[in-house]
C-alpha cells in the first residue's frame, strides 16, 4: 500500500529520500572509524572505535569492552580521530612578525598570522607594498595577500606612496563656488582660485569649505590685535587708518552682515593684505606671513588621522571645542593631509579670543597626559613649531601700536597705548 501511495504522490516520494539521506548522514556522523588491533590474549583480530578529537586512546578494546579514551592534557590537541596514546603538543610561540590568531586547545593547535602591515610569502611575513603616485589601492592588504594597486581613473588622483590610501577623487571647484585655476591630474588636484571674493568674505563658509591656504599664520599673526581690541573700534576708521592701497568699502556692508566683530578684522586685514602684496612698506610682514604659509602647505608628511584622532586633538583644544558634525565634515571634505590644519581652523574662528600657539601647547600637554599615539603628538608638535617661529605677529603688533598711538582720537583709550 505504502509503495502504491509513493509511486502516485512525488512529494511523498521526496520525503521519503529526504528521510534515508538524512538517516545515513546521522549514522555517518556518530559512527567513529575503526582500527584494527590484535587481541594479545585470545589473538583475535578486533575492529575497535578510533578515539574522537581532543582525546587520546587510554586502553584498546577487546572483545567484551569499547576502546577506553580520555581528554588531552593541557597544551596538548587531537584534531582528528586516531588511536594514538598521546596527543600532539601545541606550539608554543608564533614566528617572527606574527601575532596568536587562535589560541591552542584540546582539538586545535595555536594558529598565528601575520601581523597588521605584512602578508605571508612562503614561510616569511612580509610588508605590504605601496602603491606610488598616480596609483591607489583597490584592495588592502590581509595576513595571506599584498596589497592590490590600480592606476587612478579620470577624475581621481594620488600624491604619494600608501599601502592603504585608495584613489581621491579631484577637488570640484565650482561645487565649492570657486574657480578652476589648474584641472588634477593622476598625481596632483585641482587647484582652485581661493581668492573668489565670495570665499573671503562669507564667514560662514568656512565651517563647511575646506580652504587649501588654511589660515593659520594670518590668524596667528593676527592674534595680538585682538589684545589691541581692534574689534571695539568701527570699521571705517581701520579702513581709513590702515597704510597702503586702502579696501574697497563696498565690502563693509557684506562684512557685517556675514561676521562677527572679531572676524569683521579679520576678514579686513586679509583683504587689506592681499591688496598690498606688492608694497615695499609691507613687504617684511607679508612675506613673514608667506613664509610660514609656505611650510604649512607643505606640510604633507602627516600620517593619516582617523576622525578618532582628530576627535581628540578637538577634545585637547581650550575653549570652545569645534562641534563633531563639523569634525566629520572636515574628514569628508578635505584631503588626509589638510585635516588636522582645517581642524586648527576651525577651532581658531570659534576661539578668536584664544592665542593658537598656547591652544597647541595645552593641546599637547592634554595629549600627553591621555597617552595619545606618538605620531599624534608628532603632528601637533610640528605645526606648533612652524606657528611659534614666525615673526610675522610681532610685526604686525608694532605697526599697528605705532599706527594707532598716531590717531589722536585713538589716545584716550589707554590699553591701546600699552
Amino acid at each position: 500500500m505504502s509503495a502504491r501511495i509513493a509511486k502516485s504522490n512525488p512529494a511523498m516520494k521526496l520525503l521519503v529520500l529526504f528521510t534515508a539521506s538524512l538517516s545515513w548522514a546521522f549514522q555517518q556522523q556518530v559512527v567513529p572509524p575503526k582500527y584494527q588491533y590484535r587481541d594479545p590474549v585470545t589473538a583475535d583480530l578486533l575492529l575497535c572505535d578510533q578515539c574522537p578529537p581532543g582525546t587520546a586512546m587510554k586502553r584498546h578494546c577487546t572483545a567484551d569492552t569499547p576502546t577506553e579514551c580520555h581528554p588531552c592534557p593541557e597544551r596538548h590537541f587531537a584534531e582528528n580521530w586516531h588511536w594514538e596514546d598521546t596527543c600532539q603538543y601545541c606550539t608554543s610561540v608564533c614566528k617572527e612578525r606574527q601575532l596568536v590568531k587562535q589560541q591552542c586547545n584540546s582539538t586545535h593547535d595555536q594558529l598565528c598570522e601575520c601581523a597588521p602591515g605584512f602578508h605571508l610569502e612562503v614561510e616569511f611575513c612580509i610588508t605590504h607594498s605601496t602603491c606610488p603616485s598616480g596609483y591607489g589601492v583597490s584592495a588592502l592588504g590581509t595576513p595571506v595577500s599584498d596589497t592590490m594597486c590600480e592606476r587612478c581613473p579620470a577624475g581621481h588622483f594620488s600624491t604619494s606612496s600608501s599601502s592603504t590610501e585608495p584613489c581621491q577623487p579631484h577637488t570640484n571647484c565650482s561645487d565649492l563656488g570657486l574657480k578652476t585655476l589648474t584641472w588634477g591630474t593622476s598625481t596632483s588636484d585641482s587647484l582652485c582660485d581661493t581668492q573668489d571674493k565670495t570665499a573671503t568674505v562669507g564667514c560662514s563658509q568656512h565651517q563647511t569649505l575646506c580652504r587649501t591656504d588654511v589660515a593659520l599664520c594670518e590668524e596667528a599673526a593676527f592674534q595680538s590685535l585682538v589684545l589691541l581690541r581692534l574689534s571695539s573700534l568701527p570699521l571705517e576708521r581701520l579702513v581709513e587708518s590702515l597704510p597702503g592701497r586702502r579696501v574697497d568699502r563696498k565690502f563693509m556692508d557684506t562684512l557685517k552682515k556675514a561676521c562677527s566683530p572679531q572676524q569683521q578684522v579679520l576678514q579686513l586685514l586679509r583683504l587689506w593684505r592681499d591688496q598690498n602684496k606688492d608694497q615695499d612698506k609691507l613687504s617684511g610682514i607679508i612675506q613673514a606671513v608667506n613664509h610660514c604659509e609656505r611650510k604649512v602647505s607643505r606640510f604633507n608628511s602627516v600620517k593619516k588621522l582617523s576622525l578618532d584622532d582628530l576627535l581628540k586633538v578637538s577634545n585637547s583644544l581650550p575653549g570652545v571645542r569645534v562641534r563633531q558634525e563639523d569634525v566629520q565634515a572636515v574628514v569628508s571634505t578635505c584631503l588626509p593631509r589638510q585635516n588636522i590644519l582645517q581642524l586648527l581652523h576651525l577651532w581658531k574662528t570659534t576661539n578668536y579670543d584664544l592665542d593658537l600657539a598656547k591652544g597647541l601647547s595645552h593641546s599637547l600637554r592634554v595629549l600627553r597626559s591621555q597617552g595619545a599615539p606618538r605620531y599624534l603628538l608628532k603632528v601637533q608638535k610640528k605645526i606648533s613649531r612652524i606657528i611659534g617661529t614666525t615673526s610675522a605677529h610681532k610685526m604686525y603688533e608694532k605697526m599697528f601700536i605705532t599706527m594707532l598711538r598716531e590717531e589722536p582720537c585713538f589716545k584716550a583709550h589707554k590699553p591701546l597705548n600699552e
